[in-house]
């Protein structure tokens, strides 16, 4: 049953979303599509050895290049934002970084999970059922932002159960980070989080999450303790200026240097050079 009851919003729980998908998508349109397909999960869908077999979740943004809609569908949900213009979800809509994953790290659920996440889209359709009114708008869009969340909590615990995984993919990013640096690359490029996740072969946005989870900050973060760390062996070791070690490594200027290595440090580069 296709369900187009209320603007800017569409539930279906048949395949027949197939058909109606491509043209809400150039429309602008979030979607969330449940499958259980099982051997599609190990093949398009990145699931590992150690994840749910329950069924999968694939979000997609508005501007998705490349969708494909998986057969069969247990459940779709597609929204406007202009839904919750002026509300909070607006706002916060960005936050919900999964939408904006590659297809192979969809997320992979339990049976409960399953049931939590259904509950959460028979709510929705239930107020879609509902009398119009001039709250309706403002519940479903609380549905939504509960649908939104549990899936939100719900990626976090693969990431949780992903753990070896993902220390693999963390020690492979520091040694690339490592090696961009000590090539002195930094002195012409910096190194975006966008490059490190096509050398891990991860979408930008997984690759972002990755990192504030298994490391608790952020990719620039991690390049600016990291260009610390290396200063400081080099304001211990060698004999370069000042001067040469912030243009290897690529910092802006010797002044921006010295602020950041303070603050990081507390103390100021010849200081530190001093006492070592």
């Amino acid at each position: 049953m296709n369900e187009l009851l209320f603007p800017g919003l569409y539930i279906a729980d048949t395949a027949d979303s197939r058909v109606i998908l491509p043209s809400l998508f150039r429309s602008g349109y979030y979607c969330l599509i449940l499958t259980d397909l099982l051997i599609a999960a190990c093949t398009k869908y990145g699931r590992l050895h150690c994840d749910y077999c329950d069924g999968t979740l694939i979000g997609y943004r508005p501007d998705t290049l490349c969708m494909e809609i998986p057969a069969p569908c247990l459940w779709t949900v597609a929204f406007h934002p202009d839904l919750f213009k002026g509300r909070i979800l607006e706002k916060t809509i960005e936050e919900y970084t999964f939408f904006s994953y590659a297809l192979k790290e969809a997320l992979h659920i339990s049976l409960k999970e399953k049931q939590i996440l259904s509950s959460c889209v028979d709510d929705i359709r239930r107020e879609l059922h509902h009398g119009t009114d001039s709250y309706k708008c403002t519940i479903l869009t609380r549905h939504i932002t509960r649908l939104l969340d549990y899936t939100t909590r719900f990626y976090e615990r693969q990431f949780i159960v992903r753990e070896l995984n993902n220390e693999l993919l963390i020690r492979q990013y520091e040694k690339l980070v490592k090696q961009y640096i000590g090539e002195g690359r930094l002195a012409q490029e910096s190194l975006t989080s966008a490059y490190c996740a096509e050398q891990l072969h991860l979408s930008e946005a997984y690759f972002n999450d990755l990192l504030e989870l298994q490391l608790g900050h952020t990719h620039n973060c991690h390049i600016q303790l990291q260009r610390i760390e290396i200063a400081k062996e080099k304001l211990r070791s060698s004999e370069e200026s000042l001067s040469q070690i912030v243009y290897e490594l690529g910092f802006p200027s010797v002044q921006y240097f010295g602020f950041l290595f303070k603050k990081i440090t507390g103390i100021s580069p010849n200081e530190y050079k001093l006492l070592n």
